[in-house]
């Protein structure tokens, strides 16, 4: 009776296979085949790919519907005998904190505000002391020189020189200087003999034109604040996108977790497959049964092992983008994401996030920084065009004293005689002036280029804000799509599974009917896996839409500031 059975089911699918096979043989492919009118293809017309585009814009109506593993992939799984759950916030907080690679990058900004201080100082007052001892002895060619019967003239000067300078706001400076010194002679015409001097020294250098005025003295201090903000916003493009990547690490540890469920039921229906063929193998199962059976448990078995692995793979990133101490003083815990992927649709108007990118996007901020400092040097550029032209004022109080009396000298130059001064002008100014014409051009050059680059960006973020918010329909459109193939999926694999168990074990059919059941079950794990990776990937183009319109770091989410 089997034997019967399962001849007549192959001569019931004979003409099918044979009429499939001689159409594979003989039917045209490709193009060619649309082109035949003779061809069963359909045939593309305008209003058909515009029917297409249509089906495609609009999602499938799906009821409400969560998957078997929104419950359990957020358990233990007994990988360790240590648990930690962890969610997105709290992995933005930690890393915040912990962060090897946002602590570096934090020091950018540090390293760019002590150019802020150098730039300041400048302005500060400094002291300094000079001192000098000179020996003089040379030949006398006169009695002029020394006097007469002096073959030689013998000197012996011993200086020291204090004060403090400054430079001013304006660019002027200005030095207070106090001589001492300590001089004698074997020239007859030195006298006193031993003589203790002191001169108390003020001077003043005061630009006119170049190097004048506080906005080009205070430039440096400017230029350093900008590269202060340059930095800055280098810093906050850098910690966005470690925080994406950190968001990505987590949601691909859940993808993983997900992975090794889907995978320890797959293994599970080959498991029972095979035990249901044990039991009956006195009764009607085959040897060819068992095996395929075996084969398939022990593939399946391979992958789950495999899954293991990538779990722990994804624990690992997300311990070394994070760094925080609950996660690296036990390597060996387990991580568990505890909020599960939102599947909630909220629109988004392109043209609303584009305006939110521009206004947020630390990139178009760092331009105009980098726009603000050019100006700033084509501005010295300009003054140093200028020529050179200082007022240089001076006055002095000196005192002289015998018997290296260096005390009374000092008293003396504020209470005998009168101050001595002088006053003039330098100029000076390069023939031809090429160099800082040079620079004038260069930095009209740099502007150019920064304009041409600030409409380069903006055209790319506008690209990547629509993009980001066409990822944002589209994943959800396909998350939609993959629950329904998903479902379908495990409905064809119900109806294959009740129908192998209703066949008689032997023959070809039966066989045909296992071969047909496993492989429904590996599409059922791959359109599963398939709707994990959408619903995954649904919250990941919402964090990049983000990451795109430049508030990852705000608190409030995209959807309700917008």
């Amino acid at each position: 009776m089997r034997i019967w059975f399962s001849l007549t089911m192959m001569l019931l699918a004979a003409p099918t296979w044979v009429a499939s096979h001689l159409h594979a043989q003989t039917a045209p492919t490709g193009i060619a085949a649309l082109l035949r009118p003779e061809s069963q293809s359909p045939t593309l017309t305008p209003s058909s790919i515009q029917q297409s585009l249509a089906s495609v814009d609009q999602p499938p109506t799906v009821t409400q519907f969560e998957p078997w593993w929104k419950s359990i992939a957020t358990i233990p799984f007994h990988l360790s005998e240590n648990t930690l759950r962890v969610d997105g916030d709290t992995l933005i907080l930690e890393a915040l904190q912990h962060s090897y690679h946002i602590a570096a990058l934090r020091e950018n900004i540090t390293i760019a505000q002590t150019g802020i201080c150098r730039a300041a100082a400048d302005f500060d007052p400094s002291t300094f002391v000079e001192s000098k001892f000179v020996r003089t002895s040379v030949p006398t060619g006169s009695t002029l020189d020394a006097g007469s019967g002096i073959d030689r003239l013998r000197e012996e000067d011993f200086r020291v020189n204090g004060g403090f300078r400054r430079k001013t706001i304006r660019g002027g400076r200005f030095e207070v200087a106090q001589r001492l010194g300590l001089q004698d002679s074997n020239s007859e015409f030195f006298t006193p003999t031993q003589q203790g001097n002191s001169r108390l020294t003020f001077s003043f250098n005061q630009p006119l034109l170049n190097g004048a005025g506080e906005s080009f003295n205070r430039s440096l201090i400017v230029l350093a604040q900008l590269d202060t903000d340059i930095a800055r916003q280098k810093t906050t493009t850098g910690i966005q996108n470690h925080l994406l990547a950190i968001q990505e690490a987590m949601w691909n540890l859940y993808f993983q977790r997900i992975s090794m469920l889907l995978r320890i039921r797959h293994l599970q229906q080959a498991n029972s497959i095979h035990q249901w063929l044990e039991k009956r193998q006195e009764l009607d199962s085959l040897i060819s049964q068992l095996k395929r059976a075996e084969s398939a448990v022990a593939s399946r078995k391979a992958e789950l092992s495999r899954a293991v692995t990538s779990i722990r793979n994804a624990e690992d990133r997300l311990r070394s983008l994070v760094n925080s101490p609950s996660l690296t003083a036990d390597r060996s815990i387990e991580i568990i994401p505890t909020v599960p992927p939102s599947t909630a649709f909220v629109p988004i108007k392109m043209e609303d996030a584009i305006v939110t990118a521009l206004e947020s996007r630390s990139e178009i901020v760092e331009l105009g920084f980098e726009l603000d400092s050019t100006r700033v040097r084509l501005d010295i550029a300009r003054n140093d065009m200028l020529p050179v032209l200082d007022l240089v004022l001076e006055s002095y109080l000196s005192g002289l004293r015998g018997r290296y009396d260096v005390g009374r000298s000092w008293v003396d130059q504020f209470s005998r005689g009168e101050p001595s001064y002088a006053a003039g002008l330098q100029f000076e100014m390069p023939v031809g002036r090429r160099a800082a014409c040079a620079d004038i051009r260069r930095r009209q050059s740099q502007l150019r280029q920064l304009a041409h680059r600030l409409s380069e960006t903006i055209a790319q973020l506008e690209s990547e804000v629509s993009a980001a918010v066409r990822e944002v329909q589209t994943s959800h459109r396909e998350m939609m799509s993959r629950q329904v193939a998903m479902q379908s999926a495990a409905e064809y694999v119900n109806l294959v599974s009740n129908r192998w168990h209703e066949l008689p074990g032997e023959g070809y059919s039966s066989n045909a009917i296992l071969e047909d059941l496993l492989d429904a079950q590996d599409r059922l794990l791959n359109e599963e896996v398939a709707l994990a990776n959408a619903r995954v990937s649904y919250v990941l183009s919402t964090i990049q839409l983000k990451r795109a319109t430049g508030t990852l770091l705000e608190i409030h989410p995209l959807s309700q500031s917008q």
